[in-house]
């Protein structure tokens, strides 16, 4: 059975909406009874079948002043420690883009809210996968409600446990000197 060609222009042009508000920062999507739900702090946006979206709910949230952030690679893990502060009890969102060659695209490699507590600090541990690779230029970027001046940080991925000195590693192997047999006395 074919879909008429108006439905199917309307489903395109929904499908094109969502993905465009997905890519807007628009993190949170939840479907419900054949409708596309997308939001971010403050703003909520349907879109249904056949509708160009609709604008459930926005609030005036605005707060003052900006964020300060500091990242660095998570020892032993292939992740990030992102700490910093924003204003008291706001929502920050992090968000994680990927390097890793001039031939490719920036990656996006995730995004993570988090609140800030009452003082206006936060602190995330933050997966890097998919961005692992050795080298890889990782820029931490976050932002909260309008009025609130975002920041960003960039880091070059290296090893986990870089630093650590692993035997298994060293050339020569330190094993390579010792002998394979033991010797008994009989």
């Amino acid at each position: 059975m074919m879909t008429p060609p108006k439905r199917r222009r309307k489903l395109r042009r929904t499908l094109v909406l969502t993905t465009a508000l997905m890519l807007s920062s628009l993190p949170a999507i939840a479907a419900v009874g054949g409708s596309v739900s997308l939001s971010r702090p403050g703003t909520v946006v349907v879109a249904r079948p056949g509708d160009s979206g609709t604008l459930l709910a926005q609030s005036d949230a605005v707060a003052h002043g900006s964020i300060a952030l500091e990242a660095r690679q998570h020892q032993g893990a292939e992740a990030i420690d992102v700490e910093g502060s924003a204003p008291p009890n706001s929502p920050v969102t992090i968000t994680l883009l990927a390097t890793v060659s001039t031939d490719v695209p920036t990656i996006v490699v995730s995004r993570q809210d988090v609140v800030t507590d009452v003082d206006g600090r936060f602190r995330a541990i933050i997966p890097i996968a998919s961005a692992y690779e050795r080298g890889t230029i990782l820029k931490i970027v976050a932002t909260s409600l309008p009025g609130v001046i975002p920041a960003a940080a960039q880091l070059v991925i290296n090893a986990p446990n870089a630093g650590v000195n692993v035997p298994l590693e060293q050339t020569p192997h330190p094993l390579d000197n010792q002998t394979a047999h033991t010797y008994r006395r009989s």
